[in-house]
């Protein structure tokens, strides 16, 4: 009897007042931190798809880069409408080199940085090309045909080079998001635990 008098006066006691206040903040912390794994979840994922889809946009822009030259060759018919079209070229040339060397300084997987150095070696390769092509252009008096022959086909190794790395950046965007649901689902796990056990404790404790 006296055992009992002694535990109700515990419970009963400015501490266990304290405790139970403990175990309230404790019990919506964890009901907080489970709703903000799910929220970080979403957010970390979005965070590694934007990081690894640049390439998608670097093959769109590489594409209408293309698109600029053949437009040299076709609508260049003086020097002015050259100079002209050329500058057009030029400033997707630009485009192209800045987004490949952002890609290539924010990538960290060596598939992708092997592959993307090649791609900004060969594009700076490739421009002195078209450059030596625009010469034949106004030597042939602006007949494309010769100036066309003389760079043909040196785009698709590059083409072939950014679908590869897009298929490395797939690959690895994959393995980002497996590793943040994971860490996630662990996370909310624990979390579950602890509410389990704060459950139980305010069950099992004695209210006199």
């Amino acid at each position: 009897m006296a055992k009992n008098v002694a535990r109700s006066g515990f419970f009963d006691s400015p501490w266990a007042t304290l405790a139970r206040i403990a175990f309230t903040a404790i019990f919506f912390f964890w009901l907080y931190w489970i709703g903000n794994s799910t929220t970080d979840l979403g957010t970390k994922i979005n965070e590694a798809t934007e990081r690894l889809t640049t390439i998608d946009s670097l093959q769109v822009e590489y594409k209408d880069e293309i698109q600029e030259w053949k437009n040299v060759l076709l609508r260049s018919d003086s020097r002015d409408s050259l100079n002209q079209n050329w500058l057009v070229y030029e400033k997707h040339y630009r485009q192209v080199a800045t987004s490949a060397q952002n890609i290539l300084a924010q990538n960290d997987v060596r598939s992708i940085t092997e592959k993307m150095q090649r791609f900004i070696e060969a594009h700076a390769a490739n421009h002195e090309h078209y450059k030596s092509s625009v010469l034949l252009l106004v030597k042939n008096k602006f007949t494309p045909g010769p100036s066309d022959a003389a760079v043909k086909g040196i785009d698709q190794p590059l083409l072939e080079l950014l679908l590869a790395a897009n298929t490395d950046m797939k690959d690895e965007r994959e393995r980002a998001s497996n590793s943040v649901i994971a860490a996630t689902r662990n996370k909310i796990e624990q979390s579950l635990f602890a509410l389990a056990f704060i459950g139980l404790l305010a069950i099992w404790m004695p209210k006199h």
